[in-house]
């Protein structure tokens, strides 16, 4: 219970601890399989208030967002990446023509000429 503080609740490992110290020593004393199935009472800690906050906890918030917006870039990232492959592909093997072409702005161009004059 050495990492236990006033607003700290324990850890998930150290719970499930607890909980096996408590089987332990109710089986241990009884001597019966039945003390296995009671459960120590659950006591919840109340959440910190929002003037009681911490500097470890505005640290987490921020570390928090930079892998929110790490995840978002590398989302983005991926989107561009698979378009570029899709259009890569369809124009190479639907379009007939050479793969690198796709990216030339002259091939743009002529696809929107053709699009909006069959409008």
């Amino acid at each position: 219970m050495g990492n236990e503080t006033k607003n700290e609740p324990l850890s998930r490992s150290e719970r499930r601890k607890q909980r096996r110290k408590a089987r332990l020593a109710a089986f241990s004393t009884d001597g019966s399989a039945a003390a296995l199935q009671e459960r120590p009472p659950v006591t919840k800690t109340p959440p910190p208030s929002e003037a009681e906050t911490t500097p470890e906890t505005r640290h987490f918030a921020r570390a928090r967002f930079v892998s929110v917006l790490l995840r978002l870039i590398m989302v983005i990232a991926l989107m561009v990446i698979c378009l570029a492959v899709g259009v890569a592909v369809g124009y190479s093997v639907i379009g007939d023509g050479h793969w690198l072409d796709v990216f030339r702005p002259s091939t743009w161009q002529h696809i929107f000429d053709f699009v909006q004059k069959g409008a």
